[in-house]
């Protein structure tokens, strides 16, 4: 039989040896990552607004966009304030308000000449915004001259100021909050919040909690974070860090209690002890012993002696009143803004603070974004679309009276 023509004479190739997998030289390799997910420098893409500051957020950008005189925005250490600060600051420059920031470089304070420069600067007729981070490291010089604006009190721009909850306990400082015109607390993030935080950084880096970690380390990191994105940063750093070393290609509450446990010293968040855990419980049990002895006995010796009369009120500092606020109609570059943030968020798959947004734009009266409002409920709760889209529909919004037309009807009863 003649042979094919197209018939390969030549010895078959062998096939090529198997390349071997390279060695992760970092978590991130380890963990598939693209990116160092919690990683100290600010990004400004990763800003959530959680519905617990959504009220700080508010009254921060009203303040900017339509008032005058100091505002203390204050909070604890790594709670997040000087990002808050951040998009505050550029919903305000998005509205088309000129912004001035004074921030302090790395290592050192910020410069009196500078301070003083921007301060000028706002006394200027013309609108603009001044924001000024870490108050409580400024210079005892630098807080005098804020000082002085603040008993003046006669900028015609607003200005807010940002430091720790413990520096209210300076006299200077405390000076200064007792003149501004309000004292915005940033409070700590919730349980469910601070599992969001995780989620939102890992999603943005490629990963996932679901893929990397087990629900016990996840747990244990959310208990010793206590909701400050500053200190979930730093733990979870360690955390993937101690994966790495240790070759675990799972967080797990092992990985975790290597890398914030007794034995990693400065990791956890309570300051480290030079003794042993054995020598600590059992100090702990025998001071719980000594105090349940010393209560029984008190209680047989004083059990049959009348009531003690009750304490006198404990006099309590006064707190100033914030000045109350004046609902004023909100500006169309500030809409504008608002409703411009709300889509990147929503590009960036964070559908919590889109919603936040538009509804502080539709509840001014923007009939788009009580649409879009109700877009992000459409069709999971197609109740809450309907309300939306009902509101957008009285504002004149065409395109939500069809929308709403084509939602399934209310049962009856419910």
């Amino acid at each position: 039989m003649r042979r094919p023509s197209n018939l390969i004479t030549s010895k078959p190739v062998e096939p090529a040896p198997a390349v071997a997998h390279a060695r992760p030289t970092n978590y991130l390799d380890l963990y598939g990552l693209s990116k160092p997910p919690f990683a100290t420098v600010p990004d400004e893409t990763a800003f959530i607004l959680f519905g617990s500051r959504r009220r700080a957020f508010e009254l921060l950008v009203s303040h900017l966009t339509s008032s005058s005189g100091i505002v203390l925005l204050v909070g604890d250490e790594g709670t997040g304030k000087s990002e808050t600060l951040r998009a505050v600051a550029t919903v305000a420059r998005e509205s088309g308000l000129e912004v001035v920031a004074v921030s302090r470089p790395v290592g050192v304070r910020i410069d009196p000449d500078i301070l003083a420069t921007a301060l000028d600067s706002l006394r200027d007729p013309s609108r603009k915004a001044g924001l000024i981070d870490d108050m409580d490291l400024l210079a005892d010089s630098s807080l005098g001259l804020l000082s002085n604006v603040a008993k003046q009190d006669q900028s015609p721009n607003p200005l807010v100021l940002v430091c720790s909850s413990a520096a209210l306990t300076k006299p200077v400082i405390s000076d200064i909050a007792a003149k501004a015109r309000n004292v915005i607390r940033l409070a700590p993030l919730s349980s469910s919040e601070t599992h969001q935080y995780i989620e939102r950084s890992l999603w943005i880096a490629g990963g996932t909690t679901r893929r990397l970690m087990t629900s016990d380390a996840l747990k244990m990191l959310i208990a010793r974070s206590h909701g400050l994105p500053a200190t979930i940063n730093r733990l979870m750093e360690a955390t993937f860090n101690a994966g790495f070393a240790r070759g675990d290609t799972t967080i797990t509450a092992k990985t975790v209690a290597a890398a914030v446990g007794p034995i990693a010293g400065g990791q956890t968040n309570r300051p480290a002890s030079s003794d042993g855990f054995p020598d600590v419980a059992l100090r702990v049990v025998s001071v719980g012993l000594l105090v349940i002895g010393a209560s029984v006995f008190l209680y047989k010796g004083l059990s049959e002696q009348p009531p003690p009369p009750a304490p006198p009120p404990i006099a309590r500092p006064v707190e100033h009143a914030p000045v109350a606020e004046v609902a004023k109609p909100m500006s169309p570059d500030l809409m504008a803004a608002l409703i411009q943030r709300a889509k990147e968020s929503l590009d960036l798959g964070d559908v919590a603070a889109a919603r936040l947004l538009f509804q502080r734009a539709a509840e001014a009266g923007n009939a788009t974004a009580a649409t879009a409002l109700g877009k992000t409920y459409d069709p999971l709760d197609p109740q809450k679309a309907a309300e939306w889209y009902a509101k957008a529909a009285n504002l004149g919004d065409k395109e939500a009276a069809g929308l709403l037309q084509r939602l399934p009807a209310k049962p009856k009863g419910s």
